[in-house]
């Protein structure tokens, strides 16, 4: 069988990091069995790319450094992990979660590469929780809001893992569906602040990304 592994080279508020990836998002679409356009959208393997939203979440982190060091930090749907990477390497204590195990394995590579292997990669899917209670002091994701059943469930996790005081940051791009799930996560017991809204261009994508943070009420 063909090696279409690749490595990215990205630069992530100014850090640079290497990531490896099986292949880009297209052709792993191509080799899915009988894709198709109404497929489910959990089968999509959109952790193989670096998402425009990562790019505020990773700068927001950065000038975040002195909150997050040494404190115990989870990220939802970490992907391909270069958030959590980035995180570990400004002295944050980092578990990252996904339920894709194909994107846990490059991600795993990719810690080792950059020299930060203190990562807690857990498989881990949202719906069925796993963490123990009211953990982690601050949680953040980048781009999980693309489908409004995935927000109910995601408010619960967040409930579960969340420390009494902690914050929350979300990034994600504005797509028409994003109007509806931010409104059914934020009815479940979150007030959100927006910290910074602006059009990223990444990789040739080009996307009006919001960064929110998001406490208990």
């Amino acid at each position: 069988m063909q090696d279409l592994s690749q490595v990215l080279n990205l630069k992530l508020a100014g850090h640079r990091l290497k990531l490896k990836r099986q292949a880009d998002l297209e052709t792993l679409w191509s080799g899915l069995e009988e894709p198709s356009r109404d497929m489910d959208q959990e089968r999509i393997p959109y952790w193989a790319e670096v998402w425009p939203s990562s790019v505020l979440l990773a700068e927001h982190l950065d000038r975040s450094r002195e909150l997050i060091r040494g404190r115990l930090c989870l990220e939802a749907g970490c992907g391909l992990g270069a958030t959590s990477i980035l995180a570990s390497r400004l002295g944050a204590r980092v578990v990252a979660v996904d339920m894709e195990p194909d994107a846990l394995v490059f991600a795993r590579q990719s810690a080792k590469a950059n020299n930060t292997p203190d990562v807690l990669w857990a498989g881990i899917d949202w719906k069925r929780g796993g963490l123990k209670k009211n953990l982690f002091e601050f949680i953040w994701a980048a781009d999980v809001l693309y489908e409004t059943g995935f927000a109910l469930p995601l408010a619960g996790f967040f409930r579960n893992c969340l420390a009494p005081g902690g914050r929350i940051w979300i990034a994600d791009q504005n797509r028409n569906v994003s109007a509806d799930t931010w409104a059914r996560l934020l009815s479940q017991g979150f007030k959100a602040k927006e910290i910074e809204e602006r059009r990223v261009s990444w990789f040739g994508q080009k996307a009006s990304v919001r960064l929110v943070e998001l406490v208990r009420r």
